[in-house]
């Protein structure tokens, strides 16, 4: 009777609390209960999400430690709203502290687990889900997710959510992806419900009015996206007429910020400083920093563009000094394009080129941010996607097992059999001696077929074990090989372009003021990082049309001496260039077994790298020999070998030299630049060859790369292998 009384007043909580002391109070009241409630059931779990609730806002500790409580026991329970309350609420604290893998996981499961029992889940799972995916750019699952929630929540007796939620949730995600008719048509729609809703005397007028603000607001962010000032300005009217009670000035702020951006678009510099002055007032009122730096830059802006540089510098200035205190890069990004667009305008061109190498650096780390995020996304997918697959393989181990278990009930069947059949071969032993030596041939013969009916399905269930395994070994490679490549992708080309970008807007916009020297230096350097960039792409697509096997190789009998020829003819004006004696040995009267293409790709990489790793004057030697084992007998193979007296290189580097994982590249002599595929390439096209790479070096005295192929065989002559080998490549 007490604990009955305790929770009826405890219901009545939240319509007393009106102050931080208060909420602090009720969060301690319902931790003592909950220390009271020994009982693992529904009323621990409400609870559990009751503390929740209220922490989540001021304390995040408390609210992830008891919102994972409730979670675990929730699990323990038949899926209700109050369980599916504790998944929402966990994910959500999840989601706070940057765990979006793990929240998207907890709802995805809560979601299986009712669909398991056949039962609908509540909508505010997948709106929630919704959120996650949106915070993480992911923008196309998270409009499904907030779609299929408002499709739940129109037939669910407990939504949760009000119809508000899921209007600006999906009006919002269409306004930000630029999808201005999606967006319009949602915004109006939640401004039609609010009115129709303010004829009902129970709702909250001020509540409902707020609603309505919002729309409004939405709607002139839409018209003005759209370039339809008319109708901007009439729901900007609208907005303001809809600005009372407690949030009345917020609201305006947000009116006022709108006015004053409506005309500065419309270039009516005096409407635009006034509600950027009215705004800015409230902003400073209400503590909103980062508002009040923005309508500081917006009126930067205006005075810039009405020709007062002073005025626009001082607000500037203001903008600045207040930014110091807060750490925030797309903020300071547009700070310091107003300043470079400021002192452009003013003329004075040292300042703005000083300001807009700084808004290029915030607006790099902006950039980097973004992609941080798509990565962080397809990182996301990547793992639910891992997930899914290790789930397939959960379920090809329970079939196996059902296999085995079916073979075993088969073979106690087969026992049974057996047993009748030695007493039906007993009784007609007794009865019918005559027959005793035939009726024990059959049996013999029948044993002998279901011993071998065993033995087939033993076999056939070894099979598809080892079929398990090797699927499981190609899904780890297929993965680590996917990993990389949007490593060697998001790393490497983001990089240059972003250099690349960086000079070209210096130059279009800052090319008449700068030095010609300065200029020529700039153009050198774009020059080196688009032939980067070039060989870089050159041998992702190699690598890549090895991956997928795009092209068809013929192995033949060639002569060695051809393609070392065709080799020196390419790479004799950098061999020449540094000075460098090359010579060949025994390559004369040398056939291969090989595809020629591919023996060419990996002679150019190798002497290549030896070229760029050889100071000037220096020796390069390829010599090509008979490969004998250790008891003198020839292989069936030949060695060739690119001998340098270049730089070397300790063991540690020259283990990872032929690995994807463990991508390396260096500098050369004279500062050449490679991408580190190529002798990833040409390990792929010896041994598709059917031979083997390696490398030998002392750091300081020089390396030497060799590589066998078959030697030429009479026997194989008219033998065509297909196989893929890409186009040639050049590290």
């Amino acid at each position: 009777m007490k604990l009955t009384l305790f929770f009826i007043l405890f219901s009545f909580f939240p319509f007393i609390a009106h102050s931080y002391n208060q909420n602090i109070k009720e969060l301690d009241s319902l931790i003592q209960a909950l220390e009271l409630r020994q009982k693992e059931d529904t009323v621990k779990l409400f609870l559990y999400n009751s503390i929740v609730s209220r922490a989540i806002k001021n304390d995040n500790e408390t609210a992830y430690k008891y919102a994972q409580k409730g979670y675990d026991l929730g699990q323990k329970i038949h899926p209700t709203r109050l369980v599916a309350i504790s998944s929402y609420q966990y994910a959500k604290v999840l989601q706070i502290n940057g765990e979006h893998l793990k929240a998207v996981q907890i709802i995805e499961d809560q979601i299986s687990t009712f669909q398991n029992f056949k039962e609908t889940p509540p909508p505010f799972l997948y709106h929630q889900l919704g959120k996650i995916y949106d915070e993480t750019g992911n923008k196309v699952e998270a409009l499904n997710s907030y779609l299929r929630a408002f499709e739940l929540w129109r037939s669910y007796k407990n939504p949760l959510l009000t119809k508000e939620d899921f209007y600006q949730s999906i009006a919002t995600l269409y306004l930000e992806s630029e999808q201005y008719k999606e967006a319009q048509y949602y915004y109006e729609e939640l401004l039609k419900w609010t009115i129709k809703e303010s004829s009902n005397k129970n709702e909250d007028i001020n509540e409902n009015k707020k609603i309505q603000a919002i729309a409004s607001q939405g709607l002139v962010r839409v018209f003005i996206a759209k370039k339809e000032y008319d109708d901007a300005l009439f729901y900007l009217q609208k907005s303001e007429e809809f600005c009372i009670g407690k949030s009345k000035r917020k609201c305006l702020l947000a009116t006022y910020d709108l006015y004053s951006e409506l005309y500065f678009t419309r270039f009516d510099y005096n409407l635009a400083k006034k509600y950027a002055f009215d705004a800015l007032q409230i902003a400073e009122q209400l503590g909103e920093q980062q508002q009040a730096i923005l309508l500081s830059i917006r009126l930067g802006d205006i005075y810039r563009a009405e020709g007062s540089y002073d005025k626009a510098e001082l607000f500037l200035r203001r903008a600045e000094k207040t930014a110091l205190s807060l750490d925030n890069n797309l903020l300071y990004k547009q700070l310091y394009f107003s300043f470079a667009s400021l002192y452009e305008k003013s003329q004075k061109d040292k300042m703005a080129l000083n300001y807009y190498r700084k808004y290029l650096v915030y607006k790099d780390s902006v950039n980097n941010e973004v992609s941080i995020r798509k990565i962080n996304s397809l990182q996301m997918q990547f793992e639910q996607e891992r997930h899914r697959q290790e789930i397939d393989v959960l379920q090809l181990n329970q079939r196996e097992k059902q296999l085995q278990q079916e073979a075993e009930v088969e073979i106690a069947q087969m026992f049974n059999i057996i047993a009748l059949i030695v007493v039906i071969a007993l009784g007609i032993f007794i009865f019918l001696i005559y027959n005793r030596y035939r009726f024990g041939e059959r049996t013999q013969k029948m044993l002998k077929n279901q011993s071998h009916s065993i033995q087939k399905q033993n076999q056939e269930l070894q099979s598809m074990n080892e079929q398990l395994v090797e699927s499981k070994k190609e899904l780890n490679a297929i993965n680590k090989t996917k990993d990389r490549f949007f490593s060697i992708v998001a790393h490497d080309l983001k990089g240059p372009l972003n250099s690349l970008k960086g000079y070209s807007h210096l130059i279009s916009t800052f090319g008449d003021k700068l030095p010609k020297e300065e200029i020529i230096s700039m153009a050198a350097d774009q020059e080196r990082t688009l032939d980067n960039l070039y060989k870089f792409l050159e041998d992702l697509l190699s690598w890549s049309r090895i991956q997928m096997k795009a092209v068809a190789s013929e192995p033949q009998n060639i002569e060695l001496k051809n393609v070392v020829d065709k080799m020196c003819e390419i790479l004799m004006p950098l061999i020449e260039e540094k000075e460098i004696d090359a010579k060949c040995i025994d390559v004369e009267g040398k056939q291969v077994f090989a595809d020629e293409n591919a023996v060419f790709t990996v002679m150019r990489n190798l002497v290549s790298n030896a070229v760029k790793f050889t100071p000037r004057k220096g020796i390069i030697r390829v010599k090509a020999e008979i490969e004998k084992n250790k008891e003198g007998n020839n292989t069936g193979f030949t060695k060739i070998s690119i001998i340098d007296t270049g730089v070397g290189m300790p063991k540690s580097v020259s283990q990872k030299l032929f690995k994807l994982d463990n991508k390396y590249s260096t500098k050369g002599t004279e500062g050449e630049k490679g991408t580190g595929l190529g002798l990833i390439i040409c390990k792929e096209f010896v041994e598709q060859n059917g031979g083997e790479i390696g490398v030998e070096s002392i750091e300081g005295e020089g390396t030497t790369f060799w590589f066998t192929l078959p030697s030429f065989d009479s026997s194989q002559e008219k033998i065509i292998i297909k196989k893929e080998i890409p186009i040639e490549t050049i590290d």
